[in-house]
């Protein structure tokens, strides 16, 4: 009786030429992969999301929140109003959720600084005034827009 051995799989010769195939390609390709237009889009959706979170921080609290945008960082802190209900002070940092750090635009650059710094100012129902700069932000080939009435923060 003869028995047939199926052969699955790949020899060692096989995964030592694709491995080297592929660090080849990847010797090649490393230095032309540009990280700059990554993390400056990345700033972009940060720094929206960073607004966002701010106006539900004031939102949710009845606190107002302050949004500081920076060409080097995004943070939120508590602005201390209205007094009375219990609003952390003034000044008081509010920590990433999903970092635990200050920073919420960590390890992120804008193409343009034109319009930064600017702060933006939620009230205890989320309507935002601008306290520096203006409701938009131009961060060169890119626009945030915060709406004036309802804070909505888009590009």
């Amino acid at each position: 009786m003869l028995i047939l051995r199926l052969k699955t799989g790949f020899t060692l010769i096989e995964l030592v030429v694709v491995i080297l195939l592929v660090s080849i390609l990847g010797a090649f390709m490393l230095p032309k992969l540009n990280l700059g237009s990554f993390r400056q889009s990345g700033f972009v959706q940060q720094a929206m999301a960073s607004i966002r979170y701010g106006q539900k921080q004031a939102i949710g609290s009845g606190c107002q929140v302050n949004v500081l945008i920076t060409a080097a960082d995004c943070t939120l802190q508590w602005n201390g109003l209205p007094v009375g209900l219990g609003c952390p002070g003034g000044g008081t940092n509010i920590t990433n959720p999903a970092t635990g750090l200050n920073n919420f635009c960590n390890d992120s650059k804008p193409e343009s600084s034109a319009d930064l710094p600017t702060t933006i100012r939620f009230d205890n129902i989320g309507r935002p005034t601008a306290t520096l700069g203006n409701l938009s932000l131009n961060l060169g080939s890119r626009i945030i827009i915060v709406e004036p009435e309802t804070g909505f923060a888009h590009e």
